[in-house]
């Protein structure tokens, strides 16, 4: 248990795990710049965006907060379009695409979009006035699948592994960590594990040397990780970049930490306009293909 003052937790000791690996400098977290999302005036929130030479394979990651807005039809290509919908979210969310995908995304659940050679995509509430909340995640595939079908899939929230450590409760939305594993989910190398502090508590958070970044984003309350506190709303850190190692993490009653991971690229990437491409020329193509209806159209719901 923590007590009531503020959280400053110490950097720990490297795990016993990786004591035979090569002697390397300590390379420490570091904060991340957080903004407010400027490509969809029907969401509010915060997140990382554009910052992908630190956020590699992320051309960003946020916690978005909606009430009862539909985002309107919107072009993908090149990218994967991951949400996550809290739990305590008051709405589900419809997702169409315009190749045919159609599902919905209660509350728990994640969508797995990838958008490959473009598709165009809509999200409707199936409450007007109800709130939806949760993690966006934008992944690099750039080049990667340019004449790849879009295609979408859900991991339900009953397929998702929840384990308790201490006062915290972990739930793995999608990939790995640890032993745990969400079964037959797309993306297996992007990770995103929700951490909900029923009481104060600290813990040792152990980052893995495997090839990945990371980063944690704090979604509600008060934590601290590494030294740096997160706070959700006012000042404060909002977001780390955490290289491998062991770190100890505190936090507040009530508070919930994301932290997500992937395997970095390390390749060139254009990103605008909801279009990943490898150079300016690949992304005139894409923009052309979806001003030349390419990428398909919605039809209006009817009901």
């Amino acid at each position: 248990m923590v007590n009531p003052t503020p959280l400053h937790p110490r950097q720990t000791k490297r795990s016993a795990a990786h004591a035979d690996a090569s002697p390397m400098p300590r390379v420490l977290p570091h904060v991340l710049p957080v903004s407010r999302p400027g490509r969809c005036a029907a969401a509010v929130g915060a997140g990382v965006f554009d910052r992908v030479d630190e956020t590699d394979p992320f051309l960003s990651v946020d916690i978005f907060r909606r009430h009862g807005a539909c985002i309107p039809p919107h072009p993908h290509a090149g990218c994967v379009v991951a949400t996550y919908l809290f739990p305590e979210s008051t709405t589900s969310l419809r997702c169409r695409h315009a190749h045919g995908g159609d599902d919905i995304l209660r509350p728990g659940d994640l969508l797995w979009l990838e958008a490959n050679c473009g598709t165009v995509h809509e999200e409707r509430p199936d409450h007007a006035r109800a709130t939806a909340r949760g993690v966006r995640m934008i992944v690099n595939r750039a080049g990667r699948h340019a004449h790849g079908a879009p295609a979408q899939t859900v991991v339900r929230a009953d397929a998702m592994p929840r384990w308790r450590e201490g006062a915290v409760d972990l739930t793995l939305v999608c990939g790995q960590w640890n032993e745990h594993q969400v079964a037959r989910a797309e993306g297996e190398r992007t990770t995103l594990l929700q951490l909900d502090w029923r009481d104060d508590d600290l813990c040792t958070l152990t980052i893995p040397y495997d090839g990945r970044r990371w980063m944690a984003l704090i979604a509600q309350g008060e934590a601290a990780l590494a030294g740096h506190a997160l706070r959700a709303e006012g000042g404060g850190a909002e977001a780390i970049l955490l290289p491998p190692g062991a770190w100890q993490l505190a936090g507040r009653a009530g508070a919930r930490l994301m932290l997500a991971s992937g395997e970095p690229l390390a390749e060139p990437v254009v990103y605008r306009g909801n279009f990943a491409a490898r150079d300016e020329s690949d992304l005139v193509a894409l923009t052309r293909r979806y001003q030349q209806g390419a990428m398909g159209t919605l039809a209006p719901i009817t009901e």
